[in-house]
C-alpha cells in the first residue's frame, strides 16, 4: 500500500526516514515522499526530488527495508505519479556504482543506464545515473497499467 505524504511537513519526514537508510544523503530539499507498507510496517520510502522546469526533470530515491516492497501495483503507482501528476518529462535516479543491487532493480524496471559521475560519492566511489523518459514509461509495462 502507498502512503503519500499530505503536505510539504510530512514529505519531510517521511523522507528522512529514506535519509537515514542512503549512506550518501543527509536530507532532500523540498520533494514528495511515499511510504510503501507491508504488514502494517514501513517497508520502503520512495522520495521524489531535486525538479528542474527546464527540462521537466525529477530525481528519484528509494530506501527499502525489504525487497518485497516493490510490486507490480506499487511500482506502476509510483511511476505514474511521476510521469502523470508530477508531469516529468525524464526520471532520473543515482547510486553508487559499488550498489549492484539498486542499479540491477533500476534497469530491471526500465530505467537506462545512462552515465557515471566519477568520485560523486568519494574517492573510489563513482554514481551510476540512470533514467527513464516519459515515452520510454509510455511504451513500458508500467505506462500500461
Amino acid at each position: 500500500m502507498i502512503l503519500w505524504a499530505e503536505d510539504e511537513n510530512e514529505a519531510a519526514k517521511v523522507a528522512q526516514w529514506a535519509a537515514l537508510r542512503i549512506p550518501h544523503v543527509s536530507s532532500f530539499g523540498p520533494c514528495q515522499a511515499a511510504a510503501v507498507e507491508r504488514h502494517g510496517r514501513t517497508a520502503a520510502v520512495v522520495v521524489f526530488h531535486d525538479w528542474q522546469d527546464v527540462g521537466r526533470s525529477l530525481q528519484v530515491s528509494i530506501a527499502a527495508e525489504t525487497p518485497l516492497w516493490a510490486s507490480r501495483a506499487t511500482l506502476a503507482g509510483l511511476l505514474r505519479y511521476a510521469f502523470v501528476r508530477a508531469g516529468a518529462e525524464v526520471l532520473w535516479s543515482a547510486m553508487p556504482s559499488d550498489n549492484v543491487r539498486a542499479i540491477k532493480f533500476n534497469t530491471g524496471i526500465g530505467f537506462k543506464r545512462e552515465a557515471v559521475l566519477r568520485r560523486r560519492f568519494g574517492p573510489k566511489r563513482h554514481a551510476v545515473i540512470t533514467s527513464m523518459t516519459r515515452q520510454e514509461w509510455q511504451r513500458s509495462q508500467w505506462g500500461n497499467a
